[in-house]
């Protein structure tokens, strides 16, 4: 009964004789109504109750769960945020809202991050890996977003879920490094081969060029034109400069491969690091199979350099243990590498016993291993597929029983570099910098003699192996136009001669080139990342060392 028929029931009741027995029954219509009134509003407060605490079990578990969550608009301006990811950011959570998240994101990995939140805003649900700047730490984090209607504007929400991986990057990169190390012990004995062939001529070559410069040491020699003694002697010291050159090369690639970093990555040229890792890995590849190289020229990627080299290795050694021994001139590992589209192709093609169906279905995994005991694929292609993921590439693999394997590489390309303008034509085959003063700092007394010797028919040159020396010279008022220092020795080690250079005498301090043999401590190391000075590693060739001192020597 609505408001207005109680109304002119009421009033008619004030003229209607039997108005007694209506009221009686108006009155029991107000009270079922009552009743009813009273059900609904029960009902209804029930109701407030069940979503009241729905919404607060829904906000304890939004704020106290173990995964950071943040809402975005458009321009990556914080909307809400929980608990947990408040504390991430180590910020009270008061203060985050209308705060650009950008501010928290690595200046590296920025553009990552609004190429990232546009593609969200776009409609398109995605993940990336990026690093957050804390204060002064740095972690490593992956951010999974979704895109939501605005509750009162046309545009889109970015709901995204924040990860903490930095212990998980560290657990995988514990993993690659055993991996690496255990890769080392693989090739040792191809490394030795490769290393003791060229050994063995350049000791040879020296022994000849230093009997045919000492007279008088053999009857041919005796007789022989000095012209004709020269001739060998230089011609065996050229073997001798090859064999050392092959060695450096195999060794330079050896450390970059092994020395445990942080991620690093810059502009590689993809066919150098294949054949670095052709080199690690000849030893295992020499008697099973030809290797066959079909190159084309391909643009450069950005990538760590040693762990794509690890990836490449994994690659050779799995494809060399596929082929028995003994049958080199029937088998082939063939190295392709192509352009394709924005990216680069490289494969490693074998003709090995291959795969079957369940086993490469499983390659990739980590801590898979066939049923075949010694023998397959191992860890190391779990590790690749994980590396190869984070320079945002794919690896994928091909395989037949009885055929042979392909992995395929694919890796983005880098953008193109402006060419720059080209150098005047050089007038001789080597730079040589103009006479200067120059100082010699290194414990290894034979290295800093011959350096001295190499130097000193140019420059004038002053050794010393001890750094302490050094600096009591320099604070004597000594004065050099270039230090060369080596980086680890044991009394005074080159950070500690930097650091005290830059108090006593810091306008020399820019003037030091370091030099090391690769062994790094974890302060060494350290210090080397964050350093501007220039650094060489042993053995470097003469016109390297001659192109840095020329930016520091007195022009004539």
């Amino acid at each position: 009964m609505t408001r207005a028929e109680l109304a002119r029931a009421l009033q008619a009741l004030e003229t209607d004789p039997t108005a007694s027995e209506q009221l009686r029954h108006l009155v029991r219509e107000l009270q079922r109504h009552q009743l009813g009134l009273e059900e609904h509003n029960r009902q209804l407060q029930e109701t407030t109750q069940a979503l009241e605490g729905a919404r607060n079990r829904y906000l304890e578990l939004y704020d106290s769960a173990p995964m950071a969550y943040v809402s975005l608009d458009e321009r990556g301006f914080i909307l809400e945020i929980n608990l947990t990811g408040a504390a991430m950011l180590r910020q009270e959570r008061s203060s985050l809202p209308g705060r650009p998240f950008s501010s928290f994101v690595d200046p590296a990995d920025r553009q990552r991050f609004l190429a990232h939140l546009r593609r969200c805003a776009e409609g398109e649900t995605l993940s990336t890996e990026l690093g957050l700047r804390i204060g002064e730490s740095r972690i490593e984090a992956r951010l999974h977003s979704a895109p939501c209607p605005h509750p009162w504007q046309s545009q889109r929400l970015c709901w995204t879920a924040i990860m903490d991986i930095t212990e998980l990057r560290q657990v995988q990169f514990r993993l690659s490094l055993s991996e690496r190390l255990a890769a080392v012990g693989t090739i040792a004995a191809g490394i030795a081969h490769e290393i003791n062939n060229p050994l063995a001529f350049l000791m040879s070559s020296l022994d000849i060029a230093s009997q045919a410069l000492r007279p008088g040491t053999s009857p041919a020699a005796a007789t022989a034109p000095e012209s004709r003694a020269s001739g060998s002697a230089l011609k065996a010291l050229a073997n001798a400069q090859n064999g050392a050159e092959r060695i450096q090369d195999i060794m330079k690639g050896l450390a970059s491969f092994s020395l445990p970093s942080a991620t690093r990555t810059s502009r590689v040229d993809v066919q150098q690091v294949l054949e670095l890792s052709v080199k690690l890995a000849q030893g295992e590849l020499r008697h099973r199979a030809r290797l066959v190289r079909d190159y084309v020229k391909v643009p450069e990627v950005v990538a760590d350099a040693g762990r794509l080299c690890q990836v490449f290795l994994n690659l050779l050694v799995n494809a060399a243990a596929s082929i028995p021994e003994g049958a080199a001139d029937r088998n082939e590992v063939r190295l392709r590498i192509r352009p394709s589209e924005q990216s680069v192709l490289v494969q490693v093609r074998d003709t090995g016993e291959g795969m079957s169906p369940q086993v490469r279905d499983r390659v990739f995994d980590p801590f898979f291993v066939p049923t075949k005991e010694g023998q397959g694929p191992r860890l190391g292609l779990a590790i690749s597929h994980s590396l190869v993921s984070e320079l945002g590439g794919t690896i994928t693999v091909e395989s037949h029983p009885g055929v042979g394997s392909t992995f395929s590489i694919r890796l983005p390309a880098a953008p193109p570099v402006e060419e720059p303008a080209p150098a005047p034509a050089a007038q001789g085959p080597n730079i040589v910098a103009p006479r200067g003063r120059i100082l010699i700092v290194d414990d290894e007394h034979r290295f800093g003699q011959t350096l001295q010797l190499l130097l000193g028919r140019a420059h004038e040159v002053s050794y010393t192996p001890s750094a302490r020396e050094a600096l009591g010279w320099l604070q004597a008022g000594r004065r050099y136009d270039a230090i060369l220092c080596d980086l680890m020795m044991a009394e005074v080690t080159g950070k500690q001669f930097y650091d005290a250079l830059c108090l006593q005498a810091p306008e020399l301090a820019r003037r030091v080139i370091f030099m090391t043999g690769g062994a790094y401590t974890p302060a060494s190391a350290e210090f080397v990342a964050k350093m501007s000075n220039p650094l060489l590693t042993k053995p470097f060739k003469t016109e390297v060392l001659e192109r840095l001192l020329s930016s520091l020597l007195p022009t004539v």
